[in-house]
């Protein structure tokens, strides 16, 4: 993505240092900001409706819970906990002089904590992917 941070743009792919499985982050509606005709992201945009699940958890403190099985990226059947994304503060690291919705822009240097320990950051900002 180069040395320069990105406008997040709904549709970009997110991926947790505790899951196993990347995700496209979601924006039910639009804040009315555009970057190459993608609606844009802000700071508050981390319920539950914009960052799904990640697969299965690797984090220590979902240890001794239930174990579900999924099929990796690589097409393997892995089994683990589920990821179930625990977020009580808005991302961190937006834009702050770039305002969407008058709340800081999202970049590809925001980043998300969750409660079980694990960082949910972007892999892409979505501005060129497909929908």
């Amino acid at each position: 993505m180069g040395d320069q941070p990105a406008y997040v743009v709904r549709g970009a792919t997110m991926a947790c240092t505790c899951g196993t499985h990347k995700r496209r982050i979601n924006l039910p509606e639009s804040h009315g900001s555009y970057v190459n005709g993608k609606p844009m992201m802000n700071e508050d945009d981390y319920s539950p409706e914009n960052v799904p699940y990640f697969g299965l958890c690797a984090s220590p403190k979902m240890a001794g819970g239930e174990i579900i099985y999924l099929i990796d990226e690589q097409g393997n059947n892995i089994g683990g906990p589920p990821c179930m994304p625990t977020i009580f503060n808005k991302w961190l690291m937006p834009k702050e002089n770039a305002k969407v919705d008058n709340k800081p822009a999202l970049t590809t240097q925001s980043f998300l904590k969750c409660a079980m320990d694990g960082e949910i950051f972007f892999v892409s900002d979505g501005q060129h992917d497909s929908d």
